[in-house]
């Protein structure tokens, strides 16, 4: 069966080819990318968005799971600097208006120390 790292990468390998994998596999992915962490899970994460932006569940979806990633890697400058683009992407979506705009709140946000 593989440990957990090979489990979550075959996933990854699955759904990055096909999004549309992502919905079915989202239980197993997350579980195992919170036991695993590291590269692979943000792998994981980033392709759980992207699946998001190609068909959003729902008008909040991309932009809460945008910014639960921005939380996760906010003290992670390699990581944040992955996950930035994506938001880029999310705004030239909002403005074409191809993904509904959105404002998401966010309770106990941390204070950057350069503030």
């Amino acid at each position: 069966m593989g440990s957990a790292a090979d489990r979550l990468a075959a996933l990854i390998a699955r759904c990055e080819g096909n999004l549309g994998e992502v919905a079915k596999a989202r239980t197993s992915g997350d579980k195992l990318a919170i036991e695993v962490e590291g590269e692979l899970a943000l792998r994981w994460r980033l392709a759980v968005l992207r699946s998001a932006l190609d068909a959003p569940p729902d008008g909040d979806a991309v932009r809460e799971l945008y910014g639960e990633l921005v939380d996760r890697y906010r003290d992670d400058p390699k990581s944040l600097a992955i996950v930035k683009p994506l938001g880029d992407e999310i705004r030239r979506r909002e403005l074409a208006g191809t993904l509904p705009s959105t404002m998401v709140v966010r309770s106990n946000r941390r204070r950057s120390p350069t503030r």
